[in-house]
Formats: C-alpha cells, structure tokens, sequence
C-alpha cells in the first residue's frame, strides 16, 4: 500500500497486462486505487479458495460478462480486453496459493463451453510468500460473435442465461442489451488484412578509402603549385638581341623618327596602365606554399563531415511501400517502422543538380598565383551580381507522407489514408537517405506495425533493407572530384 504523501499512480489502460512486467505495474497501481478502479473492463478480487466452486462460478461469470460486451465499449481499455485480478484485498496485494491452470480451466470451462469465450492467466509471484496474484485476461469481443451462454448450472449461473459486463458489475443482459448483442452477432466480421511493407532504395555504407582522399590533395597540390613561374636563366640571350635591334632602327629610321616612336610607346603604356584590369601577384613563393600546406591540413580535418554531407546532397532519397495484397478496401491506414541497426537519417537533397565546395563545407584552396583580375564597374548603382527577386518562385508546400525521426534508433510514420484491393502506396516525399557508419551486413533488418480503421487489432510484420556496396559512395565521389575509376 501507499502512504497518504505517495501519489497515487495511475492505470495506464492503453495496454493490456499480457506480459509479466505490465501485469506487475497494474498490480501495483490497481491496489492503489482499491475498488473504486472496478469497470466494466476490470474487476478486483479478495484472496478466495480458489478451489471451491463457487469462487469458480464467480470467475466463469465475468468472464462471460466480459466476452458479452459490445466492441467499440470494450476497446476503451486494454485495447478491449477484459481484466480480472484475484488476491487483492483492502489491506493491500495479498495473493492467492499457487494453482495450475489446469486445474482452474475443468471447472471454469464447463460454464463456458467448448466454443465459449477465450481467456487466459498471468501470474504476479509475490516477494516473501509462496502466494500468488492471478490476473485473468478476457479477449476482446468482435463483430460476429453471437452472445455468449452460460452452458451450465453454478452458484450465480444458470444454464442458457446470457450475462453482461457493466460498469463494476456482471449481471444478466437486460432486453436492450441482448438485442444489441444479437447483433453484433449479425454484423459482418472484419475480412483478413494482409499487407507488405518494404523500403526502397539502399542504405549507404558512409565510407570512403583514404587513398581517394590523398589523391584529390595531390591533385589541387600539383594544380596550385604549377603555376608558379619557372626559373629565371642567369644571362638571358634578349638583352643582346634588343640592343642589336634598337642600332638596326637608329640608323635606319634616323634620330627623330625614332624619338617620335619611343615617345608614342610611352604614351601608350601610361593609357595602357590606367586601363588596367589586373593588379600583379603580391605573395613571395614561400608565402604561396604556405597557404597550400594549410589549407591542406584544414582539408583534411573536414573530410569526415563533407562525405555526410556529399550523400546528401547525392544519394536518392528513400521511400516507403505499402501493398494491399487482399481484395478488401483499407480505411485510414497508418504504417510504423522500426530500425533497430544502427542508421543515420539525413535531409536527402539529391534533386539538386550536385554539391559545390560550399555545399560540403570544405575550405577553399587558396587563389592561384599570378595576378589578381580588378572588378569592373559601370556605375554606382552597377552590380554584376543582380539578380531579379521576382524570378525566384517559392515552391507549393504539401504535407509529407512519412515522418522520420531519431535517437537511439530510427523509426518512422507513414501516413497510408485508404488503400484500394491489390493497390500499392508509395511515398514520394524524397526526404532523407539512411547512412549506416562503417562497415555494415549484406542485409539489415527491422519492423513495422500498422493500424486500419474497423480493426481492433495491431498488424506487424518484418523489414529487410539491402546495404549498397562498400565502395559506392567511393566511386560517386572519386566521380564527382574527376578523379577517375579506382
């Protein structure tokens, strides 16, 4: 029991206690609350013997009671179950002796009958004490079963009568109950649901050899590096060749032609430097290696995250199908998966027309050497970078198909909607692709489950995902640098 200052926990009646863990944490909420959380769904008993008949005869009838409700009431709680707890009194959780079921099921089920209500028994072992609490769990009632008869005479039972789970209470169907039980029984049952659930597209190893790295390195090293100038000869042939030149047009042009001549060069060069576009290099060569051996080491430290980065901007995005494979219309269909491999969801962008340096954040190689080119403008309001607003478009939101979402693991809402017999849905969202890190299995596995409207049932089944080859994601980006096949 709790004390007075202990809150009071509450009854998660989301789910039903089939499992020993979630039978202990009822017990312990339900012994809480006492009486007062008797409903139509549950039902507290004392520590009765077990072995008499008329405790039997009590048990038989809730059940009954129970498996006579009307779907859509039982589906309010333990997602329809019906729950009966046996060894909880006022002074708290006191159990009951041990007892096979067995021996429960040949009194129990004469009252039930062969073709009678399903149930079945978990056990909660006490601490300190050979006893026992024992839940009895009812299935839940479906359109069209017919209401269910007691098939025998018993303390509180009489042979043909049909009883009813009320609100705290089992007691014999009243006129207006019995006609809505009879049709139930009418209505037409749920057909079978039958789906496949699959994941197209591979999950991407999120790998790349270094050997592809020190080549794209090399190759913007040897870029860089051969333009700088060679080396200048030590007696270079033109200064003679000029001086001979400039003898050969002094004695044939005469003194002053030549001065005319020299003087129109002059004024063509002083026009030629105020038009100038270009202003000179101004590194030393020592400086000029410098930058490279640093940009090199910043390369490299942010390698890692550009290849992230790069599938996602290259990769096709991932979808999701969905195949009816029955001849029956599904309402309101909605799809989880489940990822238990450790998977990476990035924003998939792959219907841009590539990555740029600034898209996988790496750091630019420095400008190459010689001279730097000078902006021209053509005014004060000029910008060669002008670009009209009105040309940009925004594009037309629509919902999203699927939800990704993650922490330890990778899960995933697929909103279906109807789906027609034999019809496939497909998302078409291309929102992320799945990254594993490392090394990964030819296959990778996970779960779904999956919820249609007018079934009062969960659908599960199992995910296979393919793994693309090791070196895909090398061969793209050896592709995209034009670094060639490896």
């Amino acid at each position: 029991m709790t004390s007075n200052h202990d809150p009071i926990p509450a009854i998660d009646l989301t789910r039903a206690p089939l499992g020993e863990m979630a039978a202990e944490r009822l017990v312990a909420a339900v012994s809480a609350h006492g009486d007062l959380a008797e409903d139509h769904y549950l039902e507290l008993k004392g520590p009765p013997d077990l072995g008499s008949k008329t405790v039997m005869a009590k048990v038989a009838k809730f059940i009954l009671g129970a498996a006579n409700r009307l779907p859509d009431r039982a589906a309010e709680a333990f997602g329809g179950y019906a729950v009966m707890i046996v060894g909880i009194t006022e002074n708290g959780v006191e159990g009951v002796p041990p007892m096979e079921k067995l021996e429960l099921s040949k009194v129990i089920q004469r009252y039930l009958g062969a073709a009678g209500p399903r149930w079945d028994i978990v056990r909660v072992p006490l601490q300190g004490t050979p006893n026992q609490v024992l839940i009895f769990i009812v299935d839940p009632p479906q359109k069209g079963q017919p209401p269910f008869a007691c098939r025998a005479n018993g303390e509180g039972l009489q042979d043909g009568r049909i009883y009813y789970r009320g609100d705290g209470e089992t007691r014999e169907a009243t006129a207006d109950e019995l006609d809505l039980l009879l049709a139930r029984g009418a209505a037409n049952s749920p057909a079978p649901v039958d789906l496949e659930v699959a994941v197209k597209g591979a999950v991407v190893p999120l790998t790349v050899d270094e050997a592809t790295l020190n080549e794209l390195v090399e190759k913007v090293r040897r870029r860089l590096l051969a333009a700088l100038p060679a080396p200048e000869s030590k007696e270079p042939l033109e200064t003679g060749l000029a001086a001979g030149a400039a003898s050969y047009l002094s004695a044939a042009m005469g003194s002053a032609s030549l001065s005319r001549l020299r003087a129109d060069q002059a004024a063509a060069s002083r026009i030629a430097g105020i038009a100038a576009t270009e202003d000179p290099e101004n590194r030393s060569e020592d400086e000029y290696r410098a930058e490279i051996d640093a940009w090199e080491e910043r390369f490299r430290r942010a390698w890692a995250d550009a290849i992230e980065l790069f599938a996602a901007q290259s990769l096709p995005a991932i979808e999701v199908a969905v195949v009816n494979k029955t001849q029956t219309f599904l309402h309101d269909v909605e799809v989880k998966l489940h990822l238990e491999e450790p998977v990476v969801v990035v924003d998939a962008q792959g219907d841009q027309d590539g990555p740029g340096w600034d898209d996988l954040q790496l750091p630019s190689p420095p400008r190459k050497w010689g001279p730097v080119k000078r902006e021209l403008r053509f005014g004060p309001g000029y910008s060669a970078n002008f670009v009209n607003p009105l040309s940009f478009v925004p594009d037309s939101y629509s919902p999203s198909d699927v939800e990704w979402t993650t922490s330890e693991t990778v899960s995933a809402e697929v909103a279906v909607g109807d789906l027609r017999p034999k019809a496939t849905f497909q998302t078409c969202d291309g929102d992320v692709a799945l990254l594993v890190n490392g090394e990964a299995p030819e296959q990778l596995r996970g779960t779904w489950t999956a919820t249609v409207r007018g079934y009062n049932e969960v659908f599960t089944g199992e995910l296979v995902l393919k793994t693309a080859e090791p070196t895909y994601l090398t061969g793209l980006i050896r592709e995209f640098f034009d670094l060639g096949e490896k």
